[in-house]
């Protein structure tokens, strides 16, 4: 199904897409039926604006991950579902600005309660938010909560009738492929997969390179907001 519409606002102009890097693989490419809405590039998320590194909407995972999934959506055929992700790969300095969220909006407890990470497993590449969509309708499974609801309401079990039937499908799809769920996120899943570590490459190529990026003027002051868009660096970005 590809990316869905609407999914670039916040941004002044069609984002210029980087590549993934070495030993990741650009989850579209594999699986290009996984429908991807990737919140994060968008306003449409708990911060309500875009966070930086994700200049562009895109879903990338560690090659083993891609791999995975691309089976979990073919082995949902048969119940005519499919996968939708929301958020896949996600470079450092989005976490970073999690944090920064949290403890500006003295929301530390969201920290504390193990809803927002200061050390993501996205960051690896090995982790990925997603629900499952109804394929003839492109529409999502009710699942009781939208994503990123930060309340035990979205604890995986903490459901009853269809809508526990629905994270137990996905549940029981993910851990088919070695994935496994995050308790107290029904979309949260991670395959444990060794010799990774965190990264910083930007989706957009317009942003600063890994290693490149810095933290914004007065980041940690409870006054500061996150830009409504990132301004766009010289698109010379190579992962």
């Amino acid at each position: 199904m590809g990316v869905l519409p609407g999914l670039l606002l916040g941004f002044a102009q069609e984002p210029c897409a980087g590549s993934p890097p070495e030993g990741f693989l650009d989850l579209l490419q594999v699986a290009p039926d996984i429908q991807v809405d990737i919140r994060y590039a968008t306003p449409s998320n708990f911060t309500n604006a875009p966070l930086p590194g994700y200049g562009a909407g895109s879903a990338w995972l560690v090659k083993p991950a891609a791999d995975a999934l691309r089976r979990v959506q073919r082995s949902l055929e048969e119940s005519g579902v499919g996968l939708l992700v929301y958020d896949a790969y996600r470079p450092q300095r989005g976490t970073e600005a999690m944090v920064a969220w949290a403890e500006c909006r003295n929301r530390v407890d969201l920290l504390s309660n193990g809803y927002i990470a200061r050390q993501s497993g996205h960051n690896h590449g090995h982790t990925v938010d997603l629900t499952l969509v109804d394929r003839a309708t492109g529409r999502p499974l009710d699942m009781g909560t939208p994503w990123d609801t930060f309340s035990e309401a979205s604890h995986t079990l903490n459901a009853m009738g269809e809508v526990l039937q629905n994270r137990l499908l996905l549940k029981g799809a993910m851990e088919a492929e070695g994935f496994r769920n995050y308790s107290k996120e029904w979309w949260h899943y991670r395959l444990p997969v060794e010799g990774t570590r965190p990264r910083d490459v930007p989706y957009g190529c317009e942003e600063p390179g890994e290693g490149s990026w810095s933290v914004p003027e007065g980041w940690s002051s409870k006054a500061y907001r996150v830009p409504g868009q990132w301004p766009p660096q010289p698109c010379e970005f190579q992962p």
